[in-house]
């Protein structure tokens, strides 16, 4: 009796566990997919972000434009660039900003971290071999921690390094959805971002998909930034409590249309905003984990360090087709969402 008691336990667990293996494989390959169907809000929306609420209204088909699952990163293929737009110069032929510390940072928001690759110098004159990108098993994390102290004369004075990827030499897209599957730190003086930005290098065009300042506990933040009229600059924000999101992967996404601009966590819309009338610039997609700064506060010898923020992949989708994107002669592609 027991012998059959403890086969059949034995069975149950067996199958619970290919039950929860499939479940985690359906999760992580769903961004994968070449097509999916997103759920749409009731609108119209509001020039005020709001919280999503009701029943779904319809549903869109979508197609993907953009996919990496970060199996290896290559930034000789300029997929993805370790640092903000400098601009390129014809004469050297090379993207200026490389090499400015001014790129590698926020000092309007007085960020704390420079940002590195493996191959970035500082002022040392060859590779300081610092490397925030770390690849395991498919996810890619960046890593936040301090540096060390025989490197700051190096890297402008900064005592923290982190990472920052932007498509901005690959590929833009306007309208669509844009998505990260990925798990987000909390530790305190953090910001760990996926957002976009116009590719014509006017602010204020942003869209934060997400954002999690460690100040504003347990909560997701999606802001939008916009310029209107020419010379005021708005901004709007949807606050989306979500508990221990530092415990498991999600699936952050924006769905950005002429009418209005829906968040999405694991594929449920949770807020919306009616998109402003000159929202209308092909962006490109960034991924980063910032370091202190007037916004969450400034990090001190007891902040936690490393940290590090956990990304499976990202996605780009278009609602119309992705046969109609244009590559243009410096490689970049850019999708018409609609």
């Amino acid at each position: 009796m027991k012998s059959g008691s403890s086969q059949r336990a034995v069975k149950i667990s067996l199958l619970c566990g290919q039950l929860l293996a499939l479940a985690a494989w359906s999760i992580g390959s769903a961004t994968a997919q070449e097509q999916v169907q997103l759920p749409l809000p009731a609108g119209p929306a509001a020039a005020e972000c709001a919280p999503v609420t009701g029943e779904a209204s319809g549903t869109v088909t979508l197609k993907r434009t953009f996919f990496d699952d970060f199996d290896k990163i290559d930034f000789s293929s300029n997929k993805w660039t370790p640092h903000y737009d400098g601009g390129y110069d014809q004469v050297s032929r090379r993207w200026l900003g490389y090499d400015w510390v001014v790129k590698r940072t926020a000092p309007g928001i007085r960020e704390q971290q420079i940002y590195v690759d493996p191959n970035y110098r500082g002022t040392a004159g060859k590779s300081l071999k610092l490397n925030p990108f770390k690849i395991d098993n498919g996810i890619m994390s960046i890593t936040a921690e301090r540096v060390p102290e025989e490197l700051e004369n190096f890297l402008g004075g900064f005592q923290y390094m982190s990472g920052l990827l932007t498509t901005r030499r690959s590929f833009t897209q306007m309208y669509g959805y844009f998505e990260t599957r990925a798990r987000v730190p909390a530790g305190p003086n953090l910001v760990p971002a996926f957002w976009l930005l116009a590719d014509d290098r006017t602010w204020p065009q942003e869209l934060d998909v997400m954002e999690a300042p460690s100040h504003v506990r347990d909560t997701i933040m999606s802001t939008l930034h916009w310029e209107e009229p020419v010379g005021q600059k708005n901004k709007t924000a949807c606050r989306t409590p979500l508990k221990g999101y530092d415990q498991d992967f999600h699936l952050y996404g924006a769905l950005w249309t002429p009418e209005r601009i829906i968040y999405y966590i694991d594929r449920k819309p949770v807020g919306q905003v009616a998109t402003p009338a000159k929202f209308s610039k092909p962006m490109y997609m960034l991924v980063n984990l910032a370091v202190g700064g007037t916004w969450v506060g400034n990090a001190t010898p007891a902040t936690p360090m490393p940290v590090k923020f956990d990304i499976d992949n990202i996605s780009a989708f278009t609602m119309g087709e992705p046969e109609a994107c244009v590559t243009a002669s410096n490689g970049v592609k850019t999708c018409q969402g609609k």
